[in-house]
């Protein structure tokens, strides 16, 4: 826990958030020595073989509520501002489904301002991500490659379901078929909601069959490396910008002011930690553990998300008295202002560069 004033978040000194480079005389290339993104700190292990780009697969679950749908909608926003941390993105849908889904949710986030409504039937979504990150502090200069070092491509393939289907495996067919399909990608990103968990306490209930059932099949297809997973994991601690969540990492302390004035967590595997804690009787440290025992502490990395983002001014920077993008109006949740999602990008980004980097980052 930070030493700041309670309900007052930290100013980050100048060197958190500048984007400085350190030269590499033996092989010509620029390495990124600032600190965004924040990875875990690589640690020796024997990788396993791992897919080409061209055919690396990230694949996405959560519990109910979790807000996979309205996450995966917010991808098509994320990816359209060239200015942002991880590049220049091109998202292709791989059907008319896929293609349909992006393009009706994108309209009710931006324009219509509500959120999707939940995923009731099974539904199979496939999205070609191609980007750029040449100019940012993700970017490295190889000055001896045919190919751009910069340019990558992944495919974020969801076989959507209802998230309850993953509680305790209740011989369901359709958590049977997510969990296969999960078990055969190379990036994960799980969805956390804490919001849910602070009503409901019931979060691992969605995760320990989800992940005994994965482990248990790559037993069979011998891919474990050791006692971990051969996955690259993301954990998104979702709904940061509600306002409970939110006035919860102020109060701790684990708050920074980021650029345009957006807040920023610098640690937030460490607010997990807390935040675990702080929910007195929930299973969110069990959630927590968990994650840690079944995957290599190098391919495992935290960040705190929001869909939306939180409420901003003219400028887009965040007034943090009233930072809410929420508002019931008869009964419904509408979004209030623009949408500037927070975190959404970044973790598949730090996915595919930690499988591109065989597990460092």
């Amino acid at each position: 826990m930070h030493e700041n004033k309670p309900d007052e978040p930290r100013f980050p000194p100048v060197e958190t958030v500048s984007t400085t480079y350190e030269r590499n005389a033996v092989d010509g290339e620029a390495e990124y020595a600032g600190s965004e993104p924040v990875y875990a700190p690589p640690l020796e292990f024997t990788p396993g073989e791992q897919a080409g780009e061209g055919g690396t697969r990230i694949g996405v679950w959560g519990g109910p509520s979790s807000g996979k749908t309205t996450f995966l909608g917010a991808l098509r926003l994320a990816v359209l501002d060239p200015s942002g941390p991880f590049g220049r993105w091109q998202v292709v849908p791989s059907d008319d489904v896929s293609e349909t889904f992006m393009v009706e949710t994108a309209r009710e986030l931006a324009i219509d301002r509500i959120f999707p409504e939940a995923t009731q039937n099974v539904r199979s979504y496939a999205w070609r991500f191609r980007g750029d990150l040449s100019g940012t502090a993700l970017g490295r200069r190889r000055l001896w490659r045919r190919r751009p070092a910069n340019r990558l491509e992944f495919e974020l393939s969801v076989l959507d379901v209802p998230g309850g289907v993953y509680k305790d495996l209740e011989n369901n067919p359709h958590a049977a078929r997510s969990i296969d399909h999960l078990a055969g990608a190379q990036g994960l990103v799980y969805l956390f909601d804490p919001v849910r968990e602070a009503k409901d306490n019931d979060s691992f209930a969605f995760l320990n069959g989800t992940l005994t059932r994965i482990t248990r099949l790559c037993m069979q297809e011998n891919r474990l490396d050791g006692p971990y997973l051969p996955h690259h994991l993301a954990v998104c601690l979702t709904k940061f910008d509600d306002p409970d969540i939110f006035h919860r990492a102020r109060r701790g302390g684990w708050t920074d002011l980021g650029p345009k004035g957006v807040p920023v967590v610098p640690d937030p595997a460490g607010f997990f930690d807390w935040l675990a804690d702080d929910l007195h009787g929930s299973t969110m440290r069990l959630v927590g553990q968990t994650l840690r025992a079944n995957f290599h502490p190098s391919r495992l990395h935290f960040f705190t998300s929001s869909a939306i983002g939180f409420g901003t001014m003219p400028g887009g920077s965040v007034d943090l008295q009233r930072f809410g993008n929420v508002n019931v109006v008869d009964g419904v949740e509408r979004i209030v202002g623009p949408l500037s999602p927070y975190n959404v990008m970044e973790p598949l980004v730090s996915l595919l560069l930690g499988m591109r980097n065989g597990g460092r980052p």
